[in-house]
């Protein structure tokens, strides 16, 4: 018998899947307890009506995060500081400031997707990666230099 699961079942698959089981199975164990629906008629249709509208929704994040991306590869963001002898400054460049200062470029990041293994104490320019998706981490050149 067809079923599409409606919540994850151990060995058998994750929830919206559509997998073949034993009719027994199915009606004694699966259906009672609400873990799967049959795959007939209209429960069948609306499975494949949504597979196509997530695959769509999965679409349109890929090609924003491709602008986003795009958008960030090509920023430059100059940040001045107070600096103390020797270079060093008061105080350090966080991932926090950086998100700041992309969003006032109209680019809105969530500051714990910026990849800084630690915050940026001493003047320079760095290159630093913000993972936008999966497999896609632009670099946002940071130059940091004295204010005034």
């Amino acid at each position: 018998m067809k079923v599409i699961l409606t919540k994850d079942v151990d060995k058998i698959g994750k929830s919206g899947e559509l997998k073949t089981v034993a009719d027994g199975f199915a009606t004694n164990f699966l259906i009672p307890r609400n873990l799967a629906v049959p795959a007939a008629g209209g429960a069948y249709r609306a499975w494949q009506h949504d597979i196509a509208s997530r695959e769509d929704k999965r679409q349109r994040e890929r090609a924003d995060a491709e602008i986003a991306a795009t958008r960030i590869a090509s920023t430059t963001l100059t940040m001045g500081v107070k600096v103390g002898d020797g270079g060093k400054l008061y105080g350090s460049i966080t991932t926090k400031e950086i998100a700041e200062a992309l969003a006032r470029r109209g680019i809105v990041v969530d500051r714990h997707k910026i990849e800084l293994d630690e915050p940026l104490k001493s003047l320079g320019t760095y290159k630093v990666a913000v993972k936008v998706l999966a497999g896609l981490s632009p670099e946002v050149t940071v130059v940091v230099e004295p204010k005034g």
